[in-house]
């Protein structure tokens, strides 16, 4: 395989990743739209911080993993926050993005680890 198909293979599959996140993204934002109303943000940001870490443990690529993750962040500050009568900072809601993305590439990488030690191991 040549250098250029290798390197188109990458990009094709960075871009199979960011629409499987950007589509993670919108089916989270529409289930937490149809579960909680506008008037309990919290349960809207929980269900859109779960849906961020697990793309973020299921995504391979760390770009598709950081754009996933500002998408859902802007989806919840810029649909699912706006005009919600108890919200009126929604931006002090990113820090559970933060902390969802961690434990997703956290849980990741121990996957990783532990299948190689596996192999390792035979």
């Amino acid at each position: 395989m040549s250098v250029a198909e290798e390197a188109e293979n990458r990009g094709i599959a960075l871009i199979r990743e960011l629409v499987a996140g950007a589509a993670g993204v919108v089916v989270a934002a529409f289930a937490a739209a149809v579960v909680f109303s506008a008037e309990e943000p919290v349960g809207r940001v929980m269900v859109m911080a779960a849906a961020c870490g697990l793309l973020a443990a299921s995504l391979c690529d760390w770009r598709a993993t950081l754009v996933t993750a500002a998408m859902a962040a802007g989806v919840f500050v810029g649909v699912l926050a706006d005009g919600a009568p108890p919200t009126p900072a929604p931006q002090g809601f990113t820090p559970i993005f933060v902390v969802a993305v961690v434990l997703g590439v956290g849980n990741r990488r121990l996957r990783l680890m532990r299948s190689d030690e596996g192999h390792r191991r035979q």
